[in-house]
Order: structure tokens, then C-alpha cells, then sequence
């Protein structure tokens, strides 16, 4: 597909209400999670099964928008995603525009490429990739009534797999160049640096380099 319908969810005043309400319409979809990732002294039939519903597991993506109403929207879901015959490896790829009917195509201002892994993984250098892409094509820093929200990739997941539900996400700004983990306790979220992101070769896109580099996260990271 060259486009994705908008909307499916929304109007939002805010990104998280938009962020939050994609993550919990994701995670009804069927196979959104394979669950928690069993430890390596795990029993083997533990192993075996998170490995079974890791290969029918899939990812869904969609695209945060902002539009001219000053409103956050949610595209429609898709499944589309790079084929891998091993079934290793699940990669959602949304297109690069949304059709909203209601406004011109260039008055909408792309702000998130939202998916889920199909357990707490981090993102992939081919995420990282894709969305600086994107920040080519639509630009690293979309207009809204919050300032500059800066384009980003979020992949959320879940640990749990016959309900899941919302347990924490990744983000990766390529303005700000970190990987931000966030995950929910019983009554907030928190939030920590998990990974910087650097970049090899002489041209500045080549190749991707994730280093993990812990750190806590910044008052102006908050989703």
C-alpha cells in the first residue's frame, strides 16, 4: 500500500491520550503478543512455547497525525510487513502517507509510527532506519498546538499473551538520538534511558550502532 486510511481512533487533544489509546487497540488484535520472554534456566516446554507463539505472532502499525483541526488521530491499522520464512523476525512497515479525506494531503503533520514487538524488545536498527526515513520524507519536527512533538517511532508491548494489554513501549526520537523505555506499575508510569543510538560510515545514515547506556530519563521525555 502507498497510503493507510486515517482515522481509526480519535479525535485526542493530547499525544498521550492518542498514544495510549493506540496501544490498547493494538493489543486486541489477534496474536499482538507472544508474552514474556522465559528466562534461559527456564524449563524447555517454557522455552519451546514462547518460541511457537513468537512465529505466529504478528505486528500491527499504524501512524499518529496531527491535523488542521489542532486534533491528534490514528490511521487504521495494518499487518503489512517483511516476509521472513523463518518466521525469526516480525516487522510491521507502514506506508509513508495517510489519506484523510477530510483535509489536503499536505496539511496533515506525521508525528509517530506506532507498533508492537511481540514481546519487551527493544527497537531494531531496522526501526531506527526506517524512521529517520521518514523524518527525510515528512520532516523531524511536525507543527502542532504543543510546540514541536518531533517524529519519533514507539513499539509497545505487552507481557502477557491470552490478554494482553499495555505494559510498556519504546521510543526513539531521532532528534534527541536516545531509546527510551517506558513501563506501567501499579499506579504510574516510569520511564529510563535504555540505549543511544550512533551512526558508522561516512555518510551520517549508513549504518545504525545501538549502544546500551542506561541512564534516567529527562522531565521533558514524558510521553
Amino acid at each position: 500500500m502507498e497510503s493507510i486510511p486515517g482515522p481509526m481512533l480519535g479525535p485526542f487533544d493530547t499525544y498521550s491520550q492518542a498514544l495510549f489509546a493506540a496501544c490498547r487497540k493494538i493489543f486486541t488484535k489477534p496474536g499482538s503478543s507472544a508474552g514474556r520472554s522465559p528466562s534461559a534456566t527456564a524449563l524447555r516446554e517454557e522455552q519451546e512455547a514462547f518460541r511457537l507463539r513468537r512465529r505466529v505472532a504478528k505486528e500491527y502499525c499504524a501512524w499518529m497525525y496531527y491535523t488542521p483541526d489542532d486534533k491528534y488521530e490514528i490511521s487504521l491499522l495494518t499487518d503489512q510487513s517483511e516476509p521472513d520464512p523463518t518466521g525469526a523476525t516480525k516487522r510491521c512497515i507502514p506506508p509513508s502517507f495517510v489519506e484523510d479525506r477530510r483535509y489536503p494531503a499536505k496539511s496533515i503533520q506525521y508525528i509517530v509510527v506506532l507498533h508492537n514487538h511481540t514481546f519487551d524488545n527493544r527497537l531494531s536498527a531496522k526501526d531506527i532506519r526506517f524512521i529517520v526515513g521518514q523524518g527525510q520524507l515528512h520532516g523531524f519536527e511536525p507543527k502542532s498546538k504543543d510546540g514541536n512533538p518531533r517524529l519519533s517511532v514507539v513499539a509497545f508491548f505487552s507481557n502477557e499473551h491470552e490478554n494482553p494489554s499495555c505494559d510498556g513501549f519504546y521510543g526513539y526520537t531521532p532528534y534527541i538520538g536516545k531509546i527510551l523505555k517506558w513501563t506501567r506499575g501499579d499506579k504510574q508510569w516510569s520511564c529510563t534511558q535504555t540505549h543511544v543510538v550512533k551512526w558508522l560510515g561516512n555518510d551520517a545514515l549508513e549504518e545504525p550502532v545501538i549502544v546500551e547506556a542506561t541512564a534516567p530519563c529527562l522531565s521533558t521525555d514524558a510521553p
